[in-house]
């Protein structure tokens, strides 16, 4: 399950300060030593190499030789997957952390991320995992809700995982923004990385980022999020933000991202520019927004399952609940162990019930 970092890891009021100092790369008197919980709250924030460089604490020194270790490894990698998937004519693209870590940051280890993002083309999924499976990668088998899930994770030891997406979110809600084809015409190359390896351009990476944190993570103050989006917004230039937030409304995403933007400015110490009233008209700041409402932090699970069924037509909702209640055996037998042909039923009946008592707790858990 996803860590809540606005309930879970609060920054303690004692570091605030000098992490602020040292996330704008500025060293700062830090109380010392700091206690585990800081530490595991600074790691699990993403920003223990970052606050490393800047402040060259001791006691984070071994995240950032981690972090560095690990970097070059992945990276080599990366460039053998996307070459494999090149020779079968799969473009995949970069999205989020692996992307902004050789786009945005003085050094890719400064940007710790748990797996490697990758968007394809819907059209490309059996090939993908032909590709995945004949590198010796582990495929995860998901639940069959076409309309919510639209990814799935390769592993192989030691330690390489990529979330392989179809779709840039999995919500309906943003269906009509980030699609493959306008995400790919856009895309910018990182040489970096090899001759194949193609990111979201700044304004897409943006909106992304800014969604990311809101639809999947229910408004989420994790810091290497906030400063992924700060450091895009470094690099745009003012017809970049134009577009930017004209994407933002026609989408009716103006309220997540002025949420997110107003969180990144102040953790990162920016000062407000480019907001969304500098270049969009009285219409189009108050139009309403039913993606507004995941900024709700206590919305509900069913509530969420709600907006998303709003966001899709009659004929694919019946489809979806179909899909959610009834996913593939596969799936079932991989969930809950279930190896009984005859026990499958009591375990789609249990899953059921599971499901039903989860629209009542809140998402953010």
């Amino acid at each position: 399950m996803a860590v809540d970092f606005v309930a879970e890891l609060p920054i303690p009021e004692r570091i605030r300060d000098p992490l602020r100092a040292a996330l704008r790369g500025e060293g700062s008197d830090w109380p010392e030593p700091l206690t585990a919980g800081e530490l595991r709250t600074l790691t699990e924030h993403g920003v223990g190499p970052l606050v490393y460089a800047a402040a060259h604490l001791p006691q984070l020194r071994g995240d950032a030789i981690r972090a560095a270790a690990i970097e070059s490894a992945r990276a080599a990698d990366l460039r053998g997957v996307l070459e494999a998937l090149a020779a079968r004519g799969v473009e995949a693209l970069l999205m989020k952390g692996s992307a902004l870590a050789y786009q945005l940051y003085a050094a890719p280890e400064l940007r710790p991320r748990g797996d490697t993002d990758l968007l394809i083309a819907a059209d490309a999924v059996a090939t993908v995992r032909a590709v995945m499976q004949e590198l010796g990668f582990a495929g995860q088998v998901t639940s069959g809700d076409e309309h919510g899930v639209r990814q799935t994770l390769f592993t192989r030891p030691p330690g390489m995982v990529y979330d392989v997406h179809w779709a840039a979110t999995n919500l309906p809600l943003f269906d009509a923004l980030l699609r493959y084809a306008q995400l790919r015409r856009d895309a910018v190359a990182v040489p970096a990385l090899g001759p194949h390896a193609l990111a979201l351009a700044p304004v897409d990476a943006l909106l992304l980022a800014c969604i990311h944190r809101v639809a999947h993570h229910h408004d989420s103050d994790r810091l290497i999020w906030l400063a992924d989006i700060a450091l895009l917004r470094d690099r745009m230039s003012p017809e970049e933000h134009r577009r930017f937030w004209h994407l933002a409304a026609d989408a009716r995403v103006v309220a997540i991202c002025s949420r997110s933007i107003e969180v990144a400015d102040f953790w990162m110490s920016r000062a407000p520019h480019d907001r969304a009233a500098d270049w969009l008209d009285a219409d189009e700041l108050h139009r309403a927004e039913s993606s507004a409402a995941l900024l709700d932090r206590d919305i509900t699970h069913g509530r969420l399952l709600a907006a998303n069924f709003r966001a899709l037509p009659w004929r694919a909702r019946l489809t979806r609940l179909r899909q959610l209640a009834f996913p593939p055996r596969e799936f079932m037998r991989q969930s809950f162990g279930a190896t009984s042909a005859l026990a499958l039923p009591w375990w789609y009946a249990y899953r059921g019930a599971r499901g039903v008592l989860r629209l009542f707790r809140r998402a953010a858990r």
